[in-house]
């Protein structure tokens, strides 16, 4: 009897263990950059490379409230952003020239620019559960030569222990974004 009790607590301690690994996040952080240089950040409009609509607006926002949380920047305005690419006539935002980003950096006043992506944004169905699963792939890049000084990609999954033992579902989509954003500038910001 204690043999079967130790078999089952190893195969659900192997259950856990293997539910709660996700990818660890891949960072780049330029080792000469003096990152007290930038005092005013913005935020430009993530790329959504999803089907979730919303990923891209949704991820650049919780960007803009998590950096300000940090008290670490100033944030340029979601508008002012917006107001300076129209300007500048940039659509691609993901994808600017170092010349392109000198450009914005210098219409906003600010030292450098959150460009990037939302590579995946879903929640997935598994029998009765659900879990939630955000991947995001962005970079700091400084604006007075246009030179990427940090990036990161993040993954991030919604189904805790407590969800993968009992199989309930999941932490919701916005939660797991936050959580995934959250981490994210917690890499920049340490």
């Amino acid at each position: 009897m204690d043999r079967i009790h130790s078999r089952s607590l190893v195969l659900i301690c192997a259950a856990i263990v293997a539910g709660c690994a996700s990818m660890r996040p891949t960072t780049f952080v330029h080792p000469a950059y003096d990152f007290s240089f930038i005092e005013r950040i913005a935020v430009v409009p993530l790329e959504n490379l999803t089907q979730d609509r919303g990923a891209g607006e949704r991820v650049s926002r919780y960007f803009v409230s998590e950096l300000l949380a940090t008290e670490a920047f100033d944030v340029v305005e979601p508008g002012e952003a917006s107001k300076g690419l129209e300007a500048l006539r940039l659509v691609r935002t993901a994808e600017m020239t170092r010349e392109q980003v000198k450009a914005l950096g210098a219409a906003l006043g600010a030292q450098a620019v959150i460009l990037g992506s939302v590579t995946e944004s879903a929640t997935i169905r598994t029998g009765a559960t659900t879990e939630s699963i955000v991947s995001l792939d962005v970079r700091l890049v400084e604006t007075e030569t246009g030179e990427t000084v940090w990036s990161t990609t993040h993954t991030q999954k919604g189904r805790g222990v407590f969800s993968l033992v009992f199989g309930t579902s999941g932490k919701s989509l916005g939660e797991v974004t936050r959580q995934s954003v959250k981490r994210a500038v917690g890499e920049l910001v340490k």
